[in-house]
């Protein structure tokens, strides 16, 4: 929730220059939602652009139905229970041997990258079933009998289209791990993987620069990229708790992440640890976002911030503010409870 304060004289200045290109239409607080990354981070969005989920023993839920699906389609037969248990460690380590990979049962980046075929309308078996599965558990409507028909391809595109990626129905590796490291399964306890899905979500921009100060290393943007790159994102050397490194709430995360994908909503986030705010604010722990445009208009523009906050608050937020609340009549904060 950031707060009015005097400011020194440089950052007064640069204040007014961001005043001044509100005024003549030129975008600095950040980019046009689902705008191409700047160049000199678009080197690290590529290196984030496929976040694989990490799976081992133990793990549970639909990415383990759908590894299971996808060793049976190589030769390795097991039933899709969703648990990994010791019969799946097995398949996975001979998978791995037959790639010359590491046989350690683990699955992450270079086996999914391996394992995972390009699926196109026509195609059937149990590959098709692990695809079907990852779309019913990203909430689509789809029916697991491994035959990818026409109403198949509708949902890939569809699922494509919301994360961004080229909407062909054609599933090919960017389409499987963004399948994989979405939803409630893998990512929601992995912050990195989190982040590296929202740097490659269309439709989510991220601030480059801050309302009221210039400092390049604790934007929204760099935020997330730091989070994806596993440092902790760095607050502002004005705020009240300044240059500290703080971990993203991995809700947070999710909860930023699902307004796009679930909800639908194109948003512009202002601050998440940047940015001067209150000083108990839940920003500088790692539990806050502010969103100054919702499909491409500003809030407090007649933009739809009231359905926004409901999405918010249905996610987990607790603490959510906006138009009619002091000191947010120009934008949406939304916060997790610590």
């Amino acid at each position: 929730m950031p707060r009015t304060i005097t400011r020194p004289k440089a950052v007064r200045l640069t204040t007014a220059v961001i005043a001044l290109a509100a005024l003549t239409g030129t975008a600095l607080s950040s980019a046009p939602a689902g705008a191409a990354p700047a160049a000199a981070t678009a080197t690290q969005v590529r290196a984030a652009a496929m976040a694989w989920p990490t799976l081992k023993a133990g793990a549970k839920g639909p990415e383990v139905a759908a590894l299971q699906h996808l060793l049976t389609a190589r030769g390795h037969s097991l039933p899709a229970d969703g648990a990994f248990g010791s019969a799946t460690t097995r398949a996975v380590k001979a998978f791995q041997r037959a790639q010359k990979l590491t046989a350690d049962g683990i699955v992450g980046s270079g086996t999914w990258s391996k394992l995972v075929p390009t699926l196109r309308e026509g195609t059937r078996g149990s590959a098709v079933k692990a695809l079907q599965t990852l779309l019913k558990a990203r909430g689509q409507a789809v029916t697991v009998d491994g035959a990818f028909s026409a109403a198949v391809t509708a949902k890939v595109k569809a699922f494509q289209k919301a994360r961004g990626l080229t909407a062909d129905g054609i599933v090919g590796r960017r389409t499987w791990a963004a399948l994989l490291a979405t939803g409630a399964g893998a990512p929601s306890g992995n912050r990195a993987a989190l982040a590296k899905q929202i740097l490659n979500t269309g439709g989510i921009s991220l601030a480059t620069v801050h309302p009221g100060g210039r400092h390049a290393g604790s934007t929204a943007k760099q935020n997330i990229i730091d989070t994806a790159n596993g440092k902790g994102a760095l607050t502002s050397p004005w705020s009240d708790k300044p240059n500290r490194r703080v971990a993203l709430d991995t809700r947070m995360l999710n909860g930023l992440l699902k307004l796009r994908t679930q909800y639908g909503y194109r948003i512009s986030v202002s601050e998440i640890v940047g940015g001067d705010h209150s000083k108990n604010s839940k920003h500088y722990a790692g539990l806050g976002f502010d969103i100054n445009y919702i499909n491409g208009r500003h809030v407090g523009d007649r933009a739809p911030h009231q359905a926004l906050m409901a999405a918010c608050r249905k996610l987990g937020a607790k603490e959510v503010l906006g138009p009619g609340n002091a000191g947010h009549s120009r934008h949406v904060h939304c916060a997790w409870p610590r």
